[in-house]
């Protein structure tokens, strides 16, 4: 094991430790006040519509390649760790690409803006990486 894969295995662990800390927890949708999950466990966004749930994930897709694709593609690990199959709620992953943690820097929105987030939170909860994002 080279010192460079060392580093990155020490990061993507801490980085895990951290996402882990967090916690898991629109049109035709609806989210609580504050982005997180609402009291009682219930999604913190919900689409209802077919259609509306496809065309966010298409573009959430297109959002995340672009943005975070090449730390974690398809959501798998690479420079980044694995977020696939994490489960985070909205408001912890949206924190983690806000704020970043770890090697991960905080993601702004010159590169991710706000108006593509909620399409990457439905592609997101499309590879279990978000939990509390319901579709049809």
């Amino acid at each position: 094991m080279t010192i460079r894969s060392i580093c990155i295995t020490v990061s993507a662990v801490g980085v895990l430790s951290a996402l882990s800390l967090l916690g898991c927890g629109g049109g035709g949708s609806t989210a609580p006040e504050g982005g997180g999950a609402a009291a009682g466990g219930e999604p913190a966004l919900v689409i209802t519509d077919q259609a509306e749930w496809d065309s966010l994930s298409a573009s959430g897709k297109e959002s995340f390649d672009r943005a975070c694709g090449t730390c974690h593609p398809g959501g798998d690990a690479d420079l980044g760790p694995a977020i696939k199959g994490h489960a985070l709620s909205m408001a912890d992953m949206t924190k983690q690409i806000r704020e970043g943690s770890g090697r991960m820097q905080p993601v702004d929105e010159n590169k991710l803006p706000e108006a593509e987030l909620k399409g990457v939170m439905v592609y997101l909860a499309t590879i279990s990486a978000v939990g509390d994002v319901k579709g049809p």
